[in-house]
C-alpha cells in the first residue's frame, strides 16, 4: 500500500479540526447556544437570516468530503479534479461571506474566520495552483461588494419598535426607552436585572440577536422581532458596545452607554416608588452619557 505523503497528513489534521468544530456548532445551536468568539458572530447570522444549522451543514459536509477524497484520491487519481472543484467552490463562499463581514455587517466574526482559515490551509496543503485560483476569487468579489453601494439599508429609517422583543410598561409613562442589549454580555444582565421591578417609564428590550424567553421572565415576546434592525441602529450612531439606552423625547433622542450610566439615568428618569431603587436629584436634561466603561464590545467576547 502507498504511504500517505505528508501534505495529506496535512490536510486531513485541518479537515478533521474543521469537523469537530462545525459539528460542536451544531449541537451547541441545537441547544439553543453557540460556538461564538465574540459578538460579531451574532450580527452577522442576523445580517444572513439564513439558519445557522444549514450554513455549518455544508461546512460538516465540506470537511467531510475533503477527508474522503485524500483517501479515494491515492488510487484513483481522475478524482483530483472533484478536489480541485471541492476547494474553489469552498473560497467562493467564503469570499462571499468575508465580503458581507467587511462591507455589509461592518464586524468579524470569529468563528467564521476561523472556518475560512482552515479552508485556505487545506487549499496550500493541497496545490498551489488551486489556492491562487481560490485567492483571485476571493479578491474579485471582494472588489465586487467593494464597488456596490450596501448604503441604501442605514438611509432607510430605523424604526427601533420593529427590534423590541418585549416592552415593559405602566400606565401614563414618563417617557419612551429602547434598551439594546445582548443575552451574552454581563453588563447587560446588570441593567436587565434592575428593571425587573416597578419602573415609571415605557422599557422596550431590543437584543442584538435572538434570545431566550429566560432572559426576560414574565415579559410577553413579541412575534416577527427583527434583531438586526437593532444592529443598524447602533451602526448608524457610530456605536460598536453594548448596552445602549436609546431614550425618546419630544425634542429627539438622547444616547446613554454603560451599565452605570444606565443604571444612573433609569434611576433618575423611572423612579417607582416602593421599587427599592434609591431615587437621585432629578436632571431635566440628561446629558449624551458616553462611557467606555460597563460595556461589552461588539467585536470581542465580553467577560
Amino acid at each position: 500500500m502507498k504511504a500517505i505523503r505528508i501534505k495529506d497528513i496535512f490536510i486531513l489534521i485541518t479537515a478533521s479540526i474543521g469537523l469537530i468544530l462545525t459539528t460542536i456548532q451544531i449541537l451547541m445551536h441545537l441547544k439553543g447556544q453557540e460556538l461564538c468568539f465574540n459578538q460579531g458572530c451574532r450580527i452577522v447570522e442576523n445580517v444572513l437570516s439564513i439558519n445557522p444549522l444549514l450554513v455549518n451543514g455544508l461546512g460538516t459536509l465540506f470537511f467531510s468530503t475533503v477527508i474522503l477524497l485524500v483517501f479515494l484520491t491515492r488510487k484513483r487519481k481522475d478524482l483530483l479534479f472533484l478536489f480541485d472543484l471541492l476547494i474553489l467552490c469552498a473560497m467562493v463562499a467564503e469570499g462571499i461571506l468575508l465580503s458581507i463581514q467587511l462591507f455589509v455587517a461592518h464586524t468579524f466574526c470569529s468563528y467564521c474566520l476561523i472556518i475560512a482559515s482552515m479552508i485556505i490551509l487545506i487549499s496550500l496543503f493541497y496545490k498551489a495552483r488551486t489556492t491562487i485560483f481560490g485567492m483571485a476569487f476571493i479578491t474579485v468579489e471582494l472588489a465586487l461588494f467593494s464597488f456596490i453601494d450596501l448604503s441604501f439599508s442605514t438611509r432607510q429609517s430605523v424604526n427601533l419598535n420593529q427590534g423590541t422583543y418585549a416592552v415593559k410598561t405602566c400606565s401614563n409613562p414618563r417617557s419612551v426607552a429602547y434598551l439594546i442589549f445582548s443575552q451574552n454580555c454581563p453588563h447587560c444582565k446588570k441593567v436587565l436585572s434592575s428593571l425587573q421591578g416597578c419602573v415609571k417609564c415605557e422599557i422596550h428590550f431590543n437584543p442584538i440577536s435572538k434570545i431566550n424567553k429566560e432572559i426576560l421572565p414574565g415579559l410577553i415576546p413579541i412575534e416577527g422581532y427583527k434583531p438586526e434592525v437593532n444592529v443598524l441602529a447602533l451602526h448608524i450612531f457610530d456605536i460598536n458596545s453594548v448596552p445602549v439606552l436609546i431614550n425618546r423625547t419630544d425634542d429627539g433622542y438622547k444616547i446613554i452607554k454603560g451599565d452605570e450610566n444606565i443604571l444612573k439615568f433609569i434611576k433618575n428618569q423611572c423612579f417607582c416608588p416602593g421599587s427599592g431603587i434609591v431615587q437621585l436629584p432629578f436632571i431635566e436634561q440628561a446629558p449624551l452619557f458616553d462611557s467606555q466603561e460597563g460595556v461589552c464590545s461588539l467585536k470581542e467576547e465580553c467577560k
